[in-house]
């Protein structure tokens, strides 16, 4: 022996979910919503006959896009994230899966393949029509665009401080948001959000983020004022107990749900809102109807996973082995969060209705199984640390 002190080699990765606590929590805490949204959308539309058949069901095609979003929550962290960042000049798969969500977007507005739902053409349809499936591309802009984002302003080469990077990022999120927007106002809105979200955490500086707000504000100031019935529901959140305005009518059944659910709610199955007075009780407003069965214990339950998927989130971003991988975990749980926030305002009338969906929740096969490929990805980066990084054995 010459006396010097013997390093240890560093540890080699644990890959995987054996004793990754953070990636359990948050598959667990996503299954545990995944199979509150399977009971309330079958609660919700249980009462309602639909006409087809059996397989056409709201109820039946939510049970199966569950379970296929189960089996994405159980098996895709397992692909390692830094893949969508492969590429020496651009992030090329991310970029790629940006370009495919965006070329989906635009057959949206193509006669035959387009398919519309309250007069909003917003899905694409596949297959024969007694079997066909829908799909909605704005869900899949919105987190190809977090991928994208994140894997491009984290790469070593890309100056976040320069003021052309920021301009860039700006020109992609708006090209994006301004393929939805015409559609889809909340989605387009939420799309600018989490773009900003990325960019504040890439470290782009503040005062560049503050520069988007003035001209934001102008887009949305003109997009209400040019379409009357956003205005109308602007003037429903304000007043939801005008008789006189027809877009009252689901803020004032939401809230009625909300409150008539009480401490104790009206037991599982005894909502009466679903009756055929509260619209799209299954979607946009499965969280009054929640409220309405599952009562004031009910919704602190639900808002308990929330901040539990919270912290769990946090704790994947703080602890990633790399900027990529701090980014987009960051990144994709405020994506989650944020619209699960905006959806309880919606239905709690803080917020005009906007059509944004309960995450894991709402009936949805689009977004169920997107963002259930989402929190994986969360998961995948508590799953893939880095080589080097790890903590090195005891002297």
């Amino acid at each position: 022996m010459d006396g010097s002190t013997a390093v240890a080699p560093p540890v080699e990765p644990v890959r995987g979910l054996r004793n990754n606590i953070t990636g359990k929590s948050l598959i667990l805490t996503a299954l545990a919503m995944l199979g509150l949204g399977v009971v309330m959308v079958h609660s919700a539309v249980a009462s309602v006959a639909e006409p087809g058949q059996w397989y056409a069901r709201v109820d039946v095609r939510h049970g199966a896009f569950a379970i296929v979003a189960a089996l994405v929550l159980a098996t895709a962290w397992r692909v390692n994230y830094r893949v969508f960042a492969a590429g020496k000049l651009l992030p090329w798969p991310s970029l790629i899966l940006l370009l495919i969500a965006v070329g989906l977007g635009l057959l949206v507005f193509v006669p035959g393949l387009g398919h519309s739902v309250g007069g909003k053409f917003r899905w694409i349809r596949f297959g024969p029509k007694q079997y066909s499936i829908g799909f909605q591309p704005s869900e899949l802009i919105k987190i190809a665009l977090v991928i994208f984002l994140a894997s491009w302003l984290t790469r070593p080469g890309v100056n976040v401080g320069k003021f052309r990077t920021f301009l860039l990022a700006v020109v992609v999120t708006g090209g994006c948001a301004g393929l939805v927007v015409t559609q889809d106002f909340g989605t387009a809105v939420l799309i600018v959000l989490i773009a900003g979200a990325v960019m504040f955490l890439a470290g782009v500086p503040w005062y560049y983020l503050f520069s988007i707000i003035p001209p934001a504000v102008a887009a949305g100031y003109f997009f209400i004022i040019e379409t009357p019935y956003r205005l109308a529901r602007i003037t429903a959140m304000l007043d939801p107990w005008n008789t006189t305005n027809a877009s009252a009518y689901q803020s004032q059944q939401s809230i009625l749900s909300i409150l008539s659910g009480g401490w104790r709610g009206t037991g599982l199955g005894n909502g009466v809102r679903k009756l055929g007075f509260l619209p799209e009780d299954s979607t946009d407003f499965i969280f009054a109807s929640f409220c309405e069965e599952w009562g004031f214990r009910g919704a602190v339950l639900l808002l308990g996973l929330l901040l539990f998927w919270m912290v769990h989130c946090r704790n994947a971003a703080s602890r990633a082995s790399d900027s990529h991988g701090r980014v987009l975990a960051g990144a994709l749980g405020a994506m989650i969060l944020l619209q699960a926030i905006l959806h309880i305002a919606v239905n709690m009338v803080m917020l005009p209705p906007t059509g944004i969906a309960m995450p894991f929740l709402s009936a949805g096969g689009t977004g169920l199984v997107l963002m259930a490929g989402a929190a994986a990805m969360i998961v995948s980066v508590t799953a893939h640390p880095q080589r080097g990084k790890q903590e090195l054995g005891k002297t």
